[in-house]
């Protein structure tokens, strides 16, 4: 048996992975703010911009998050988190010294891979470490690292925008990654190593399994629908409002990351430690309650999307964007712990790997790709105003996806502690 881990042990290894979360969010979320000159100087349509933030990026962060995962859940994941975060913070700095489509498309998925594997094996690690009672409050408090990845992203991007290019912001916030994911080896606690040796399940539960798990079960079947949808209004938001508040309201990039990231902070870290709180709270034990404050949240996030896209006022759209993230977020971390109370320990880093590859590809890959492709379409009629009719069309996905979550929460049954 490996020894018993300290609480100080503990809350250091919660510590390094909460940075980890925020810097995977900031490497990211950079490249948003600097998009549009990225589009003028390589000569770019929105629909291409769409395919380097979206699809790109989510067809092979889906296609890393598998193979990773299924080692973490049977290997050293201190050891997949630190490889993680070293691959993505270079491949952040090779975004830097793209001269072309395609170098910035192989940048771009070297960003994916590396970011990839380490929020599965996270998660993992921290619901094991920490005892059943806290275990929302530690996934809602790492979601709201990335939360705070997304607005310090822009914070760091717009403050750095008025001293330096973009090639050279990359550069800058890519390369200290590499320190972060030494710490993590050095530091981090696992479990699953006594004596210097990693401890090997005999019977490693694959993908298909996953996958068999969530069909043969009517819950995570609406989960799965949820994961689809909001993903799509949620990631199009991010990823194209830095360049909203550019085209449509004329703010410049150093107001855009401010603004921008303090509406993104304020909303997502708030939204993701609230829902935490409650759901430890009242939904510990009471699937339904999850299921139906995470749907609330979504059908209220509605009307305030609506707001936000059509305000003519660029200070009511940013609180209406406040609202819009904050009634977003309260759903993610209270359907992670309904989802992970269906299936056993070993399978929950796959189970995170499912997650985050219905939210990559419905979010950054489709939510990311069409918002372009939407915008390119209504540019002859709305010009500069063409990202408005893109972003409402797809707002639309947080009404199907309240109704999933209600679903969930009815439906769902636990696994017997």
């Amino acid at each position: 048996m490996p020894p018993p881990i300290s609480v100080a042990r503990r809350n250091i290894t919660f510590g390094l992975l909460f940075l980890v979360g925020v810097l995977s969010y900031i490497d990211r979320q950079i490249f948003t703010l600097f998009q549009d000159d990225i589009k003028e100087e390589l000569g770019l349509g929105d629909g291409q911009l769409g395919l380097l933030t979206g699809l790109s990026f989510a067809l092979f962060y889906t296609l890393a998050a598998f193979p990773i995962a299924r080692y973490a859940d049977r290997g050293d994941r201190r050891f997949v988190i630190a490889i993680c975060v070293m691959v993505w913070s270079a491949s952040t700095a090779l975004c830097g010294i793209a001269h072309s489509f395609g170098q910035m498309v192989l940048a771009r998925i070297g960003l994916a891979a590396g970011e990839a594997g380490a929020g599965p094996a996270s998660l993992s690690l921290l619901t094991e470490i920490f005892p059943a009672e806290r275990r929302t409050l530690v996934i809602s408090s790492t979601l709201a690292a990335s939360a705070i990845g997304i607005s310090g992203g822009l914070w760091l991007a717009g403050w750095l925008s008025q001293y330096f290019g973009w090639r050279d912001v990359f550069l800058i916030v890519g390369l200290p990654g590499v320190l972060l994911g030494i710490a993590v080896w050095l530091l981090s606690a696992e479990p699953r190593r006594g004596k210097g040796e990693v401890v090997v399940p005999p019977q490693q539960i694959g993908i298909a399994q996953v996958i068999r798990t969530m069909a043969a079960n009517v819950s995570l079947r609406w989960v799965g629908l949820l994961l689809v949808m909001v993903p799509v209004t949620g990631f199009s938001l991010i990823i194209w409002g830095a360049s909203f508040f550019q085209r449509v309201h004329g703010l410049s990039k150093a107001e855009t990351g401010f603004w921008l990231g303090t509406a993104m902070a304020v909303g997502l870290v708030i939204g993701n430690l609230v829902a935490g709180w409650v759901a430890d709270k009242w939904g510990k034990d009471n699937p339904r309650f999850n299921g139906w404050f995470a749907g609330m949240g979504l059908l209220v996030a509605f009307p305030l999307a609506l707001l936000f896209v059509w305000s003519p006022n660029p200070y009511v759209a940013l609180a209406a964007f406040v609202g819009v993230k904050f009634m977003m977020t309260l759903h993610l971390g209270p359907i992670i712990a309904l989802s992970f109370a269906q299936v056993p320990v070993a399978m929950r880093a796959v189970m995170s790997a499912t997650i985050n590859m219905l939210i990559g590809l419905a979010g950054t890959g489709i939510g990311g790709t069409l918002t372009g492709v939407l915008s390119q379409v209504f540019a002859p009629s709305y010009g500069d105003m063409s990202l408005r009719p893109a972003l409402t069309i797809l707002s639309g996905c947080l009404i199907v996806g309240g109704v999933a979550a209600i679903m969930a929460g009815r439906t769902a049954k636990p696994l017997e502690s």
